[in-house]
Formats: structure tokens, sequence, C-alpha cells
């Protein structure tokens, strides 16, 4: 591991992602929502406005940066914790609800342990009406659990899928056609 303080402007990619001048840097154990036509068939991408969270992020990068390089992922992308005056980018864009916690992306759990999070089933921010989109967002009314899972993988493990509306954990951005009921098993 090696911490550089960076003498470039950081520009954010996306919310999880920055360029440093012909560097970039993925930040270590959190995902944020992917721009138009970045989620691959058949990724459980995260929740979100992923304008919203490349704008955040925007912000919080300015400043003084300190990088803790972890190593290069698939994409040859540096892997890291960023650090800009004095505070974690990956905790300010989970605290902000632009990201989610992904602990098999969190080597060493220096995430978990930098954010000071309590487990891997820390319930997500509902998203605000304004940044939901899809059939679920134009059809029916939100009905707030006060939490909802991240996404249906974490409903699965929980043993708590499917979720109906109005129950503890549902959330409308895991119920894909909007009927109601969340992370139901695909019919063939």
């Amino acid at each position: 591991m090696s911490f550089i303080v960076l003498a470039c402007a950081l520009v954010a990619i996306d919310g999880d992602t920055l360029r440093c001048g012909e560097e970039t840097i993925r930040l270590l154990g959190i995902d944020a929502p992917e721009l138009p036509g970045h989620c691959r068939e058949g990724r459980d991408c995260a929740p979100g406005d992923p304008f919203a969270a490349k704008a955040a992020l925007q912000v919080a990068a300015k400043g003084d940066a300190t990088v803790e390089r972890i190593g290069k992922d698939v994409y040859s992308r540096t892997l890291a914790r960023v650090r800009v005056n004095g505070i974690d980018l990956s905790c300010s864009q989970m605290a902000g609800g632009h990201a989610i916690y992904k602990p098999d992306w969190d080597q060493f759990q220096l995430v978990a342990t930098g954010c000071d999070l309590a487990s891997e089933a820390r319930p997500m921010r509902q998203p605000s009406p304004r940044t939901r989109s899809g059939p679920a967002a134009r059809s029916t009314p939100s009905v707030s659990t006060g939490w909802s899972y991240r996404n249906c993988a974490e409903a699965r493990r929980a043993g708590a899928a499917p979720l109906r509306r109005g129950t503890p954990g549902y959330g409308p951005h895991m119920d894909g056609d909007g009927d109601g009921i969340a992370c139901e098993p695909v019919r063939r």
C-alpha cells in the first residue's frame, strides 16, 4: 500500500470512479449507480440517481487529496481509498446515499473499519422521489417503511425475499415491474 498526496485535480467519472491525469482511480468497497447504458445485463447494479452520485463525488473531490493505493482491478484501474481534506470519499458517498457498501469489494475490510459500518446489512436510505426512475417510480406511489435492502441479493441473503410493498425492507428500486412485489423469482 502506498500513500501519496496528489498534485492533480480529481475529476469524477461517475459516482465511484475518479481520474487524476492519466490514472483512473476506483474507490474501494463501494458501488454507485451506473450511468445510462453502463449496467451490464445480469448485473445487480446499485440503485439511485447516477448523475447525482457523480455530482456529489465531484464536489467531495475538491481539495487536498491523499490516495491509499490497494491494487488494480480487472479493468486496470487503481483500487484505492481516497481522502480529500481528511474525509474518506467512499464513506462520503455512502453517507450521502450515493453509493452502497460492497463487502466483497472491500479488501482487508478497510472501508468497513474506516467508515465504521456496523454490519453488512446496514440499511440504505430510501431514494428521494425525484431520483427514482423506471416503472415503479412512474406507476406506484412510494410507501416508506423507513429503510430498504440495498438490492435483491442482500434481501435474499437475509432470507427476506420476496418483499411486498409496505413491509420492512421493501424498496421500489428492487421492484422492476412495479407490481408491489420486489425480488420475486424470475418466471421463465
